[in-house]
């Protein structure tokens, strides 16, 4: 110590290079002690000396990489008076790193229902919608009909184009119109109508007409025998002055229930009955396009846009006023022979196509 201080006389620039080293250790270590340990006591500093276990948390993505790769745990003594046991706490940067662990939990369970939602929505068929166009009704006083002041537009869907193929599993019911297809369209189809047909008769007992042979059958023996991938239905024309426009879509509403009862896989298309020509839109009657148009609502008011769809045809055929064009009609109702063709190109841009595509009849 002597030696020391004898040194230390004889350099005193070296005395005062000691002392700042000096100093600046004690400051150094104070200031790592306060920066680690600055909220405890130094009393529990001293009687319990802490210890840390440091460990690499994983690093799995961007969000453990923000929040630390390192961790701190430590045990601090209980404050309980009289405690023996020691309890770990979790220091900051260990409770970021335990912070992104479970984030990346909460994203995992995210991503996974999400998977399921778009898996169940993959699943789901594919819904059409029936818009009505709204217009200033004209008031009537037939006890038979009213203007509904509103028009039906074909059911919006993405409809296939299809060829002609497609027909050999269909039935076509209807009345003299749907027979005008069946003579005029070239379509491979069952057709099941004659003159006269209505929505009240159509499955009764006296039968409708099958085209194929001529003779008449029993629709509920032949829905139940055969099974069909189409069914295209055209009523309304006859209905016009028999029973209220509500009286008709109850009655249409049964049939159609009855159909799908009979034919579960069948895509159902309820067609729109055209209108009249200028010459036979009679205000006076029943025997009008207002009824008419009354009809065809409410047969669309049908369609659930799943396995029911709605088509109009009309405006291939009507004017701008909704007349039918006079030269495509030979008494106002019905079409020439030529202007089938044009029906038929309608219905092919109008497939509905379900899985497995073809579904033949049973014969």
């Amino acid at each position: 110590m002597k030696r020391i201080k004898k040194i230390m006389r004889s350099c005193p620039y070296l005395a005062v290079l000691l002392s700042i080293w000096l100093f600046m250790t004690i400051c150094g270590i104070a200031l790592i002690v306060y920066r680690d340990y600055g909220k405890m006591k130094w009393g529990d500093l001293i009687s319990n000396p802490l210890f840390a276990v440091v460990w690499e948390v994983e690093k799995k993505n961007n969000v453990s990489n923000f929040m630390g790769a390192e961790s701190v745990m430590v045990k601090l003594p209980e404050q309980a008076a009289g405690a023996s046991n020691k309890r770990l706490v979790l220091l900051p940067d260990a409770i970021g790193a335990q912070i992104g662990i479970r984030v990346e939990e909460e994203l995992a369970k995210e991503e996974e229902a999400q998977a399921v939602e778009e898996e169940m929505e993959t699943e789901k068929p594919v819904v059409g919608q029936t818009v009505f166009v709204e217009y200033p009704p004209v008031a009537t006083d037939s006890i038979y009909y009213e203007d509904v002041g509103k028009t039906a537009l074909t059911t919006e869907y993405p409809y296939t184009k299809v060829g002609e193929d497609y027909f050999k599993d269909a039935a076509f019911l209807g009345d003299s119109r749907t027979m005008g297809i069946s003579d005029y369209a070239g379509l491979d189809a069952d057709f099941y109508c004659e003159n006269g047909m209505t929505i009240y008769k159509l499955l009764g007992e006296k039968g409708v007409t099958w085209q194929k042979t001529g003779e008449k059958v029993n629709m509920n023996e032949v829905l139940q025998q055969k099974k069909y991938g189409k069914i295209y239905i055209m009523l309304g024309m006859n209905e016009l002055g028999y029973g209220d426009t509500e009286y008709f879509r109850e009655h249409y509403e049964a049939v159609l229930a009855q159909i799908r009862e009979w034919q579960p896989e069948a895509v159902i298309f309820l067609m729109a009955n055209l209108h009249v020509s200028q010459e036979k839109n009679n205000l006076d009657t029943e025997f009008n396009n207002i009824n008419i148009n009354a009809k065809n609502v409410a047969a669309a008011s049908l369609a659930d846009g799943i396995d029911v769809f709605y088509l109009d045809s009309n405006p291939c055929f009507t004017d701008e006023n909704g007349l039918l064009m006079s030269e495509r009609t030979f008494d106002g109702v019905h079409l020439y022979a030529d202007n089938y063709e044009i029906w038929k190109n309608f219905l092919m841009e109008h497939g509905v196509v379900r899985e497995p595509a073809e579904q033949t009849a049973e014969e």
